[in-house]
């Protein structure tokens, strides 16, 4: 695995992401963890997965704070966010993962079939959670918006 051609095929699909399809500027952070948009002071978030399989085998997560996903889901459904319900904003969260991780792995590998579980909304515990190796097998970006940072993760299965 050619882990920063993983980093930057995933940074090049959220950016493009966010902007064409959610009308969201964002500017990828160096120096940001995700463990800080896990756990920001006062606000709420919504995380979810997917696994895939393929070339690579593991999972894909997200982590969005609920005002910016309620803005995420207003801009793409074209309503005001104060109209917003719960399973559109838990919807759009596990749209935006799917698009972004399909994204990824085109960028990544063009020529080899990737498989995409369903996504499915999670505990935010769990995008921590995971064996203490861990953090040699995986990408982590975290972007900032004009609202709020969020977060993606890809972890890598051992043997991948």
């Amino acid at each position: 695995m050619k882990r920063e051609t993983l980093k930057k095929a995933m940074r090049d699909s959220i950016s493009e992401i966010l902007e064409t399809m959610f009308f969201m500027p964002s500017e990828y952070s160096e120096e940001k963890d995700i463990s800080g948009v896990i756990n920001p002071p006062d606000v709420a978030v919504v995380s979810a997965r997917l696994t895939y399989t393929g070339r690579l085998t593991g999972t894909f997560f997200v982590v969005v704070p609920v005002p910016l996903a309620e803005e995420l889901t207003g801009n793409l459904l074209g309503v005001n966010t104060g109209v917003v319900e719960q399973e559109e904003i838990g919807a759009t969260v596990k749209e935006l993962l799917n698009m972004v991780a399909g994204k990824t792995f085109s960028l990544y590998d063009s020529k080899s079939v990737f498989e995409l579980g369903v996504p499915e909304l999670i505990e935010v515990e769990t995008v921590l959670s995971g064996k203490s190796d861990e953090h040699r097998k995986q990408v982590v970006a975290v972007f900032d918006t004009i609202k709020n940072p969020l977060g993606f993760k890809i972890t890598i299965d051992d043997g991948s």
